[in-house]
């Protein structure tokens, strides 16, 4: 081809390409019937989840990304989101919100409380004062009391956060020569094997050095299929974590029994840093093992919740880390809780869940996987009370 020809086809394609660009620069869009609308005002309570799609409807369009709210900072904030119209072209588009917090503190105490006689204990400091977001809500008793001195004193326990919530519990302190020791009714395997399990559901227990010394081939033919087993605890707040003394050996016989095995932390956690150099120390412990259930977080230091300076969600916050942590090494993650404190405190909580209610009949109404339902179960091959638990198999174990 001739330079001629060469220069003819590159000047065609120039002048096409400009008529091409001047054609897309002063064309006119077509008109969209995409119509968004956003449910304002809105006002949503910290920590609270709300996703995009629940307040920005769109007509004849779709959110590109349907993003949860920032809620962790009180006061007004900015969304912006992306969505597509009825054309498929990108538009961009933003709103305020309110961030706000009604949620009146928690008092841990229930109608009475009772302390020895001459007590050093500081009222305010052993019964659990909480709240959500500060860390250190207004707590204070009103009333007369003499720890020096038997007797019953009407007392209430007030407290209140820095947003002006308030709470207030009114309650009887006994102060006692000794406490009463009560003896609870044991409960048979045999009972719950007949009274519960059913498809989908097994019968199960969880040990620590308490049991001892546990034949787990006795267990076994008890209708036991599963156990969790103690793999250690932190000696108390700030302390090191320690192995369970009966751990190796109750893991080994477990496996041998053929039990399926999960194990559970008793942790004093009281920070982020805490809960990482936690589930470190447990990962560590279980490098020689494989489990067929998940690694259990149980903390349950209530009576020391004051001393740590936390709010609520801080606790859950360290849980959901210590949780992730296992899970980023392929365990699965669960949580340990009573049904009090799993609805009043663990409620920023979205991992499965093992639940403690000694009852014939829960009454929880959210999910959960293992039910812990006596801590005075009587099952041959262990000597003394054990916990009985039953699994829910229905029930997922993911996230």
């Amino acid at each position: 081809m001739d330079k001629k020809k060469i220069i003819g086809f590159v000047l065609l394609f120039i002048v096409a390409l400009g008529l091409f660009l001047v054609y897309f620069a002063f064309r006119k869009e077509e008109p969209s019937n995409t119509k968004v609308f956003v449910n304002a005002p809105l006002t949503m309570e910290v920590y609270e989840k709300v996703k995009l799609s629940e307040v920005v409807q769109i007509e004849e369009g779709s959110l590109v990304q349907d993003d949860v709210l920032d809620s962790l900072t009180l006061g007004e904030q900015q969304a912006s989101f992306t969505y597509k119209d009825d054309h498929g072209r990108i538009h961009k588009a933003s709103f305020s919100y309110m961030v706000q917090d009604t949620t009146e503190p928690l008092i841990g105490i229930g109608k009475t409380y009772s302390v020895l006689k001459g007590s050093t204990t500081k009222l305010e400091d052993a019964i659990m004062c909480a709240d959500n977001y500060d860390k250190e809500p207004l707590c204070k008793i009103e009333g007369s009391y003499d720890l020096n001195k038997v007797g019953k004193y009407s007392l209430v326990y007030y407290a209140e956060d820095s947003n002006g919530n308030m709470a207030e519990e009114p309650f009887t302190l006994n102060v006692v020569e000794k406490f009463n020791s009560s003896s609870k009714e044991k409960v048979k395997i045999s009972e719950i094997k007949k009274n519960y399990v059913k498809e989908n559901i097994e019968l199960g227990i969880d040990v620590s050095k308490w049991q001892g010394v546990i034949d787990f081939e006795k267990v076994k033919k008890e209708g036991v299929s599963f156990v969790f087993i103690r793999l250690g605890n932190q000696v108390g707040p700030h302390q090191d974590s320690i192995i369970d003394p009966y751990f190796e050996q109750n893991i080994k016989k477990a496996k041998e029994a053929g039990l399926k095995v999960g194990v559970y932390y008793y942790s004093y956690a009281g920070s982020m840093e805490d809960a990482i150099t936690q589930s470190s120390w447990v990962m560590e412990q279980l490098k020689n093992y494989t489990l067929d259930l998940p690694v259990v977080f149980d903390w349950e230091c209530y009576n020391r919740f004051n001393s740590f300076k936390i709010s609520l969600y801080d606790l859950n916050t360290i849980s959901s880390t210590f949780l992730n942590e296992v899970e980023k090494k392929g365990y699965q993650g669960m949580l340990y809780g009573s049904k009090n404190y799993l609805e009043k405190v663990w409620k920023y909580q979205e991992y499965p869940v093992w639940l403690a209610h000694y009852t014939d009949e829960t009454t929880y109404t959210k999910p959960f996987v293992f039910w812990q339902l006596t801590n005075t179960g009587r099952v041959d091959g262990i000597e003394g009370d054990v916990d009985i638990d039953l699994y829910y198999k229905e029930e997922t174990l993911a996230n």
